[in-house]
């Protein structure tokens, strides 16, 4: 079961209404929905030790039993590598062979972990052959994940991991198809990724800590650290990936009252804009730690072939 776990990360149900779970150290953020004025979403904070009954809970008050269900790894559960793609593999066997070549990346055995692959896009390779993203996670992390959707009474149709799920929103945005940048800011991190159309170039993590973000006497350091980190994310988009920057990023942040997108303007060339949430066909903005699960649910046009 485990081994084909992180395999399903692009299967998607064909059915319109699915549930997608973000499970965290602090809780776990759902969504439930076609992206339609009966969505819900929310959030259930829970230690780890309580995740299991209270899911079962949700998925009963919910009348979510034998619903289809995605399941997000949040940032921190898993690491991206870039690798070149062997010749003469089918993508079957892509993500097993990849695997063994993690041994000196990975702080644990290529044997107690779980991968997938996802294309690099090909126009940023810059001469470095024909990569790929290949996604690792611990083996033991997927058996709880798989043990905890079956015993809540769900059905697992597939893995997704953060930055493909934002990836989602961005590419949603990206109406023109020449680039978006979505930025996620969370209590303890950030993450940005970099879109055209539907295929992701760039994720990274931002250092960046809400409580600096709200404190008086650091605010101005914490805004320009999290400004820095997102020029430099921009400027390694054109100079390593040779792309032209997008003009604007889209942030989503928890604390909406704090007048982020002008505080970080000043200090990053790109424009700088909060979600339209309305534009979104939402009455009100979205829990911004529910992002994440309720991008998953997005649908994503395929990209273009080479």
């Amino acid at each position: 079961m485990a081994s084909s776990f992180l395999q399903r990360i692009f299967k998607r149900s064909a059915q319109t209404k699915t549930v997608c779970l973000e499970i965290l150290p602090d809780g776990i953020a759902w969504f439930c929905g076609n992206h339609s004025a009966a969505d819900q979403s929310g959030f259930l904070a829970c230690p780890p030790a309580k995740r299991a009954p209270l899911l079962a809970d949700l998925v009963a008050q919910q009348g979510w039993t034998g619903a289809p269900t995605t399941v997000v790894l949040p940032l921190d559960q898993y690491s991206v590598f870039q690798l070149e793609r062997p010749d003469g593999l089918s993508d079957h066997d892509l993500a097993d062979a990849l695997r063994w070549k993690l041994k000196d990346l990975l702080d644990y055995s290529p044997s107690n972990a779980v991968c997938d692959v996802f294309d690099f896009p090909h126009d940023a390779s810059r001469g470095r052959g024909h990569l790929v993203n290949v996604v690792s996670a611990r083996k033991t992390l997927a058996k709880e994940l798989v043990a905890l959707v079956s015993d809540a009474g769900l059905e697992l149709k597939r893995v997704d991991v953060a930055e493909l799920a934002l990836r989602n929103f961005a590419a949603q945005m990206d109406t023109s198809g020449r680039g978006m940048a979505l930025v996620h800011l969370r209590d303890g991190y950030g993450q940005m990724v970099i879109c055209k159309g539907p295929v992701l170039y760039l994720s990274r993590r931002l250092d960046v800590s809400a409580e600096d973000l709200r404190d008086a006497g650091r605010q101005e350091s914490a805004v320009q650290s999290l400004a820095l980190e997102m020029q430099r994310s921009l400027d390694y988009f054109e100079s390593q990936l040779g792309q032209v920057p997008p003009r604007s990023v889209r942030l989503v942040a928890r604390d909406t009252k704090l007048p982020l997108a002008s505080m970080i303007s000043n200090y990053v060339a790109a424009g700088i804009e909060t979600v339209d949430w309305g534009a979104q066909g939402l009455t009100e903005p979205l829990d911004s730690r529910c992002l994440v699960a309720w991008s998953a649910a997005l649908p994503v046009a395929e990209a273009p072939s080479r």
